[in-house]
C-alpha cells in the first residue's frame, strides 16, 4: 500500500514485513483472490502488485498510512508521485531529495515535517559528477525511501562509490 506502483516478489514482502514466508504466501493468495493484488509469474518468482483501480484502494491505503508514521507517509508520497525515480532522506531525517525523470515539480504538498528538494535526474547526475559533496548528506549517511535499485541512476550512484542504506520497510 505504501508503494503500489511497484511489483514485489514474496521474499521481498517477507523481508520488509518480518512475517514468515508461509504467512506471506497465504495472505497474498487471499488478497489476489479478492482482486486487490495483481499476480504474475516470471520464472521461479511470483510478483504481486496492488491494483490501484480496486474500488477500496484509496480507503485501504488511507488506513495503512493513518496507522503508519511520518516516514511511511513520506515513502508513500514519493512512491505515488509520478516521475520520482529516487527518493532519499538525509541523516537528520528532516530533509528529503526527490530525483525526477521529468520536470522536477511535485503535484501536491509534502506530508509531515520534511523539507523536500526536487531535482531532475540530469541535474542530479551533474552534481554527482562535479560536486558530490552537495549530495553527501543523502548518499553517505542518508537512506533510500523507495528501493527502486533497477533504475539506471543507481548504477551511477554505486559507481561513484556510494552504498546507500535502504530505509525501514524498503525491500
Amino acid at each position: 500500500m505504501v508503494d503500489p506502483y511497484r511489483a514485489y516478489y514474496q521474499r521481498q514482502i517477507e523481508k520488509s514485513t518480518g512475517l514468515a514466508i508461509r504467512a506471506v504466501q497465504r495472505e497474498l493468495e487471499r488478497l489476489s483472490g479478492l482482486g486487490l493484488l495483481f499476480k504474475r509469474v516470471e520464472g521461479n518468482r511470483t510478483y504481486y502488485q496492488v491494483d490501484v483501480d480496486f474500488p477500496l484502494f484509496p480507503e485501504l491505503q488511507g488506513l495503512v498510512l493513518k496507522a503508519g508514521d511520518d516516514f511511511d507517509r513520506l515513502r508513500a508520497f514519493a512512491a505515488m508521485e509520478r516521475g520520482v525515480v529516487v527518493a532519499l532522506l538525509d541523516e537528520s531525517n528532516t530533509r528529503a531529495l526527490f530525483v525526477t525523470s521529468g520536470a522536477g515539480r511535485l503535484s501536491r504538498g509534502v506530508p509531515g515535517p520534511y523539507s523536500v528538494e526536487v531535482m531532475t535526474s540530469d541535474r542530479f547526475m551533474e552534481l554527482l559528477a562535479a560536486s558530490p559533496e552537495k549530495l553527501a548528506p543523502f548518499l553517505s549517511t542518508g537512506v533510500d525511501l523507495l528501493g527502486r535499485r533497477d533504475e539506471l541512476i543507481w548504477r551511477r550512484i554505486e559507481s561513484a562509490g556510494y552504498n546507500v542504506s535502504k530505509g525501514r520497510g524498503v525491500a
